[in-house]
């Protein structure tokens, strides 16, 4: 069932509008705290049609909130919505904008198992009109969106690889060694097909890959933690903090946005951490080898993105010390592939509709640490122009 009512997207999720003379002659809220009554800010104000639930199968019975944004490209998502609107008052993207309807990023930060989730905890921050430079500990870089026009936010992978002792893509040094996921692109995406590739999917707590990937993933973790004997699975496990540590990163690589490239957005590899040509990266990443199933087409500007040991394992909150990984190699080949939130744990990830790209920049995604971070930049800028125009005087 479709109904419609007035959004404000800004402020706390949890917080309701104020009633104010705006809303109650127009039926819009302002929304935002610098808007009063007589200057109604109708640029982020807008009707918005959803859909109202009316069966319960108990399939989120446990989730928190009580309801679903959908932000796929699709007629009826959020953010298409919120283009749409832009259009209808006559919004044109120009050089030098910052906000554009087309672009919103999410970034997820991984909490405490000490924690009480019965409440709710932040778990990051979702960006409308684009991505928060502040938030971002590397440089964004983009990968290509392979099928733009279908809906999802699907990559092409186009390698995968382990590396010892745990890290993100910041910590990399150079010469440490990276074990090849031996494995064909098509079943690394899991079907045939130049354009096919992984969803990622922001609604899918976990990773699910191909069930044929499983044997070469198995051989590369046995060399990355240096032990025949090691076998990966998804039971529970029993590690400690330093075992952790030392339980490899999956490194994915991924087509990157020729576009980006070409427009001079794409970033150059020396500065980027995440491009394959950063001379962080081993060789092993573009080197070409017969023992390779793959053809390792990978080239110094497609994009590198990091799963350490603390995103893709997870531990029990009733059973500290107990942990299961959850990067799942199940998936029938042939069937869509998901990368889940797992996967995006720890990066601000930017979809790009406009561009068709979805772009990566590993970040902490810590809402309360950005608050702070922002308000001290705020003010140091409001010292030096109040120095400024005390020297001027």
């Amino acid at each position: 069932k479709e109904s419609s009512d007035i959004v404000y997207p800004s402020g706390p999720h949890n917080t309701g509008l104020e009633g104010t003379e705006a809303l109650k002659e127009h039926g819009v809220g302002a929304g935002m705290g610098d808007i009063t009554d007589d200057r109604p800010f109708d640029w982020m104000d807008f009707r918005l049609s959803f859909g109202c639930q009316t069966k319960i199968t108990g399939m989120f019975n446990n989730q928190l909130e009580d309801g679903i944004m959908g932000m796929d490209n699709r007629a009826g998502a959020f953010w298409l919505q919120l283009h749409q609107h832009y259009k209808r008052l006559g919004f044109k993207k120009e050089d030098g904008d910052v906000f554009d309807p087309t672009k919103f990023s999410l970034c997820y930060d991984r909490q405490p198992t000490s924690l009480d989730l019965a409440a709710g905890v932040g778990s990051g921050q979702l960006t409308l009109g684009g991505s928060d430079s502040l938030l971002h500990h590397t440089p964004m870089v983009y990968a290509n969106n392979v099928s733009p026009s279908m809906g999802w936010y699907t990559v092409r992978v186009k390698a995968m690889f382990l590396r010892p002792n745990a890290g993100r893509l910041g910590d990399a040094k150079p010469h440490t060694k990276y074990y090849r996921v031996d494995a064909t692109e098509e079943h690394l995406n899991g079907r045939p097909g130049d354009r096919s590739g992984i969803i990622v999917d922001s609604g899918t707590t976990d990773t699910y890959l191909s069930e044929s990937l499983k044997s070469a993933f198995n051989d590369a973790f046995r060399k990355a933690l240096d032990d025949p004997s090691a076998e990966y699975h998804n039971d529970p496990i029993e590690l400690s903090k330093d075992d952790l540590k030392h339980m490899p990163t999956i490194l994915i690589v991924l087509q990157g946005h020729d576009k980006s490239k070409l427009t001079g957005t794409q970033p150059d590899p020396s500065i980027a951490v995440g491009l394959v040509g950063h001379p962080n990266h081993h060789r092993e990443m573009t080197r070409t080898s017969s023992n390779h199933k793959s053809q390792n087409d990978v080239n110094e500007h497609d994009v590198v993105v990091a799963i350490p040991p603390d995103h893709y394992m997870e531990e029990s909150r009733t059973h500290p010390g107990v942990y299961v990984s959850r990067v799942y190699f199940n998936e029938r080949f042939g069937a869509q592939n998901i990368f889940g939130s797992n996967f995006i744990m720890g990066h601000e990830v930017l979809f790009d509709n406009g561009m068709g790209r979805v772009g990566f920049a590993e970040s902490h995604c810590n809402y309360d640490k950005y608050l702070s971070e922002r308000d001290a930049l705020l003010q140091n800028e409001e010292r030096r122009t109040e120095a400024t125009v005390e020297s001027n005087q």
